[in-house]
């Protein structure tokens, strides 16, 4: 019996095995003739899925995706920040000026008051009275005054005969001297009286609010005791702590930028008014203070942010904060370059805003990896996401 002709697959090479169930299936076929057909449909399955082609070159592997950014050049400012507070520049402590017994207290904690308005009632029937004794000294004062006139002028009449004693003149025209005299020590002790009477109403010296009160009615007090502390929110100081530390970089005439809570969307610009001398003894910080006139909300007491620029810089260098990772041998980034990463290690300034200042390394303008730059080596393939550079 004639046996069947190999497969043959047209146009592919193919490697083909021996398969053992063909061949079992083939010695079957010797003695019984009725499984031809089945063993050419059975070998022709073989073939196909036993061979295969053969692979004759190598895949390209695919490139890390990333994204990427240009080197930009822009503004770097050199900031120390801090935690302040708003005091005010004008905080005058109001004390009486003469003694006495307080009457009645005209205004309340919190309450605004005006230059010129009463705040304290002294009693000042002490004063008074010294005021009319004066007034009545003067008077006397000023009769005995025409009295004399008169006299030295009747003297001076009878001091031209021979018959007057010119000494008598002279003794004459001393008492009205004297008594001139007299007269405008009268007066200085009429306008003291006057002085301190009008003192027994305490008057405020400054636009303000009440900050705090000493006194109450029925108490006494004496000169220099203070009675109330008016606050004004027109002229306003910042106090600033910072570490000890920077002493040798802090000093007077440095720009701040200053934030308010109460207005956060203001930002206020003022210089360094002064650096206090010393270092606090509880905190161990150095106060910087900044004067400035009320933007407009700012209440004494608050809280305040401040930032005091110590240096600016118009062209720094700028990368993204995630295209530097840390290797071994230092701050590193990936350039991007014919598809291809290459490692370059940089020297980094101030974080500013997500952006990362570059001394040393890199060139305005030139590509670096962004997103997925910590999974990169040098010389790595890459590909850059679509918009990403």
């Amino acid at each position: 019996m004639p046996v069947a002709p190999p497969v043959a697959v047209r146009d592919r090479a193919v490697a083909c095995t021996p398969n053992l169930p063909l061949k079992s299936l083939l010695s079957m076929s010797i003695s019984r003739p009725f499984l031809w057909p089945a063993v050419a449909v059975f070998a022709g399955f073989s073939l196909l899925g036993g061979c295969g082609p053969q692979e004759t070159g190598s895949v390209k592997p695919p490139g890390i995706l990333i994204t990427a950014e240009p080197v930009m050049s822009a503004p770097v400012e050199t900031v120390e920040a801090s935690v302040g507070q708003v005091e005010s520049l004008v905080e005058p402590v109001v004390a009486a000026e003469v003694a006495g017994r307080v009457l009645t207290v005209e205004v309340e904690v919190g309450d605004t008051v005006r230059k010129g308005q009463p705040l304290v009632v002294l009693d000042s029937e002490d004063y008074r009275l010294r005021r009319g004794a004066a007034r009545a000294e003067i008077g006397r004062l000023e009769a005995l005054i025409g009295q004399q006139e008169r006299l030295v002028a009747r003297y001076e009449t009878l001091a031209k005969s021979d018959f007057f004693a010119k000494n008598a003149l002279d003794d004459a025209q001393a008492q009205l001297k004297a008594l001139r005299s007299q007269l405008a020590a009268a007066r200085t002790q009429l306008s003291e009286a006057e002085r301190n009477l009008a003192r027994g109403r305490v008057l405020a010296p400054v636009d303000a609010g009440v900050a705090a009160r000493m006194v109450n009615e029925g108490d006494y007090v004496g000169v220099g005791t203070p009675l109330l502390r008016l606050s004004t929110d027109q002229l306003l100081r910042v106090t600033l702590p910072y570490p000890e530390a920077l002493a040798d970089v802090l000093r007077s005439g440095l720009p701040v930028r200053l934030r308010s809570p109460a207005v956060p969307d203001t930002v206020v610009e003022g210089t360094v008014t002064e650096i206090r001398p010393t270092v606090g003894m509880a905190n161990r910080a150095l106060l910087v203070l900044v004067d400035l006139p009320n933007p407009g909300g700012w209440k004494p007491g608050a809280s305040v942010d401040g930032e005091v620029i110590l240096d600016r810089r118009d062209q720094a260098l700028l990368v993204p904060e995630t295209a530097v990772v840390m290797r071994p041998a230092g701050p590193t980034v990936y350039l991007v370059e014919d598809d291809r990463a290459r490692a370059v290690v940089v020297q980094t300034g101030v974080y500013q805003d997500g952006q990362v200042e570059i001394l040393a390394g890199l060139e305005a303008g030139a590509l670096v990896a962004v997103d997925g730059a910590g999974f990169l080596s040098d010389g790595a393939a890459v590909r850059v996401l679509d918009g990403g550079a």
